[in-house]
């Protein structure tokens, strides 16, 4: 591999990592906004789910056409409109900015998810698991640093509802050089007229990749879980309103995940994805009985504990799913293993949004701390005992 590529292979990470950082930063401001234009929980569900339900179909069409154009084309107008959404942020003066501003993240992240991951595996052809592992934990690393990133420079900072995007576009400019110098990943283009087709995944693959999927979904579902609630519990709860705290709720939950994957790097895959499954179960558990013993320190512990589950599950199904596509699929592959795990951020956040309406907060995250606990145990049992020796490597190599 030569110096350029390795150069250009963790600048991809780093443009990995800011794009979700910069998706992450208004978790923590939202409570901003509804104070100050005055509007209902039920748009705030919305707000957050219009990223999720923007971002899946972009990435089903980008995926493919990935495959077919290159990857540095498709990572460049991603870049673009990554920064256009900052930018209205920056400088929104109404609810509606919010709705475009959070669409255009949306896009830029279904373009550019399921493109970068193929990338880094392309640039490190020999070290698949490593380029999954970097994929992963800048997935995991840029959702835990965007919303401390957010509270701190809005609490401490002038400015709070601008300051923070413009240091996230400023931070974007190593990237959008690096992707505009970089060679082109993808040496064997298709010709011929384009048109979108149905996600699939190559039928030989596809109990394997059910496997990671469906543990993806379960991990990005906790996660969706704390980037759009327990902030606001733990305002609730201590009757704390500093930013920075609040979104340090979440930096907590993804640095355990981020710290999970770097330590336990070399378990299988099968053991990192039942290990990690196991350790959801235990952190909702804790998580549920923190709210009626008002306990932070049982939050706290519960936080971390999800977040190593959380790193777990995550890093199993990535790399397996990485080490399975065929080439000349694995933007399509990715991109679909990509839209699962998004559905898993967006339907959990509209049904607790709008279940605690009805029934209530608390009864809202039982119901589904009860469902992800029935999946994951199922899930545990399916991989233990489906998944054939030959996927039984090291994660990262």
């Amino acid at each position: 591999m030569s110096k350029k590529n390795t150069v250009t292979f963790w600048l991809v990470g780093y443009t990995l990592l800011m794009l979700m950082v910069g998706a992450n930063i208004p978790s923590p401001l939202y409570s901003v906004y509804q104070q100050q234009w005055d509007f209902s929980s039920a748009i705030l569900t919305l707000i957050f789910a219009v990223y999720a339900l923007v971002l899946i179909p972009s990435l089903l069409i980008f995926g493919q056409l990935s495959d077919r154009i290159g990857r540095k084309k498709v990572l460049l107008v991603g870049l673009l409109i990554s920064a256009a959404g900052s930018a209205i942020f920056a400088f929104a003066g109404s609810i509606a900015w919010l709705f475009i501003a959070r669409g255009l993240q949306g896009l830029a992240a279904g373009m550019m998810s399921g493109t970068a991951t193929a990338a880094l595996v392309e640039l490190r052809p020999n070290h698949r698991k490593t380029a999954s592992l970097v994929a992963s934990i800048a997935t995991a690393g840029g959702t835990a640093v965007g919303p401390i990133l957010g509270g701190i420079l809005a609490q401490y900072g002038p400015i709070p509802l601008v300051l923070p995007y413009i240091v996230h576009l400023i931070l974007f400019i190593p990237g959008f050089i690096t992707i505009l110098m970089m060679n082109e990943t993808v040496t064997s283009k298709s010709t011929g007229r384009w048109r979108p087709q149905r996600p699939s995944v190559p039928s030989n693959i596809r109990t394997p990749f059910a496997m990671g999927a469906i543990t993806a979904f379960a991990a990005w579902s906790v996660t969706a879980l704390f980037m759009s609630l327990v902030p606001s519990y733990v305002s609730s709860l201590m009757g704390i309103h500093n930013l920075a705290i609040t979104g340090g709720v979440v930096f907590l939950m993804l640095g355990a995940s981020a710290v999970a994957q770097l330590t336990f790097k070399n378990l299988s895959f099968r053991t990192s994805m039942i290990s990690g499954l196991i350790l959801l179960i235990i952190g909702l558990a804790g998580i549920l009985f923190a709210v009626p013993s008002q306990s932070i320190t049982l939050l706290i512990i519960s936080t971390i504990i999800t977040g190593l589950g959380q790193g777990l599950a995550f890093m199993g199904s990535m790399a397996l799913v990485n080490e399975i596509a065929p080439e000349n699929r694995r933007g399509d592959v990715v991109s679909t293993l990509y839209v699962v795990i998004y559905i898993g951020v967006g339907l959990p956040t509209i049904g607790i949004g709008f279940g605690a309406v009805w029934i209530g907060l608390y009864k809202a995250i039982f119901i589904f701390a009860c469902f992800i606990a029935a999946l994951s145990i199922l899930m545990s049992i399916l991989i233990a005992v489906k998944m054939k020796q030959r996927l039984e490597s090291p994660v990262a190599g």
